[in-house]
């Protein structure tokens, strides 16, 4: 039974790189920040974040990175004009596919879109959102990013210098 304290906090780190690919990119988490009450999960094998019956208020963000192994060790190298992007949280419904290469195929007007985040760029300026949604039935719920359409040298996340910890998409979820 869900509590009225239900809350929980995901992180994707960078246990690995991961090169974005054209269109949409799931967000994969690794990691659990908090997490209280039993409404909550997040499934870390597929990104999957699914919500028991009920109001919810989510907020997060995502960013990508400019990569080349030829980077300064412990640097980020901007580039200018940079790619940009933006982040979407939507609702997984059985007519829809879970993934999609082509990033038009399922518009932002579309109704399992939740929200759409800011503006963002590769040179790791993050997309932000929030939003609150309501759901009667179970809910499956999936943060994306896009980086255009030849997002080359960009990269969802990037592990370098032996360390995991570079953070690259946060959500947030309190249920209400």
């Amino acid at each position: 039974m869900p509590s009225p304290t239900d809350y929980a906090v995901f992180t994707e780190l960078s246990p690995d790189s991961k090169p974005a690919k054209p269109g949409w990119n799931r967000r994969i988490f690794t990691d659990t920040d908090a997490h209280k009450g039993g409404a909550i999960h997040c499934d870390f094998a597929t990104g999957l974040l699914t919500l028991a019956p009920g109001a919810y208020q989510i907020s997060g963000l995502s960013a990508v990175a400019y990569f080349t192994k030829d980077d300064p060790r412990e640097t980020v190298v901007p580039r200018s004009p940079a790619s940009a992007g933006y982040c979407r949280l939507r609702c997984i419904e059985p007519d829809v596919p879970v993934d999609s290469a082509n990033m038009r195929e399922l518009p932002n007007s579309h109704p399992t879109i939740l929200c759409i985040g800011s503006p963002s760029t590769a040179n790791l300026v993050p997309s932000v959102f929030e939003t609150f949604y309501e759901t009667d039935k179970p809910a499956q719920l999936v943060l994306e990013h896009q980086s255009g359409s030849n997002p080359d040298q960009i990269y969802l996340r990037v592990f370098v210098g032996n360390s995991k910890w570079h953070l690259f998409a946060r959500i947030a979820i309190r249920r209400l």
